[in-house]
């Protein structure tokens, strides 16, 4: 992520890493056997990538630019988004967070396309729109 960029700030809570991943990444269906038809090879080319946070989200994202920060437990990892933001703006969001174990931090320079109006979705939790700090 870029050091002087804003970033979007989402929690959630996942049961485990491999869900937050899975969620938060694109990531393929296996590719179909050598004996399938054009017909179903074209589908599975149509359906994926399978990327459900962008699906949510609904805008273009550069997955280069998303960062899935999973925690075992009750609590996202504060002290990495303190490493990442000001102290100030990370009280606000944790006083904002109810029950959540992972944060999802989208850098602004990800998204293609106009300014994005973000919102809370049935997994995720927008917190807003922060000023990276260059520690």
């Amino acid at each position: 992520m870029s050091e002087s960029s804003d970033i979007h700030v989402f929690t959630a809570l996942f049961a485990t890493n491999d869900g937050a991943s899975a969620f938060g990444h694109p990531h393929w269906e296996p590719e179909p056997s050598q004996d399938a038809s054009d017909e179903e090879y074209t589908a599975w080319e149509d359906r994926n990538p399978i990327w459900p946070m962008k699906s949510e989200l609904g805008c273009s994202i550069d997955n280069d630019f998303v960062e899935i920060i999973w925690k075992s437990g009750e609590e996202p990892d504060w002290e990495y988004l303190v490493s990442r933001m000001d102290l100030t703006q990370v009280a606000e969001i944790r006083r904002q967070t109810e029950k959540a174990n992972t944060l999802v931090l989208i850098d602004h320079t990800a998204i293609e396309g106009g300014p994005p109006e973000f919102g809370s979705t049935s997994r995720l939790t927008y917190h807003g729109r922060y000023k990276a700090s260059s520690q």
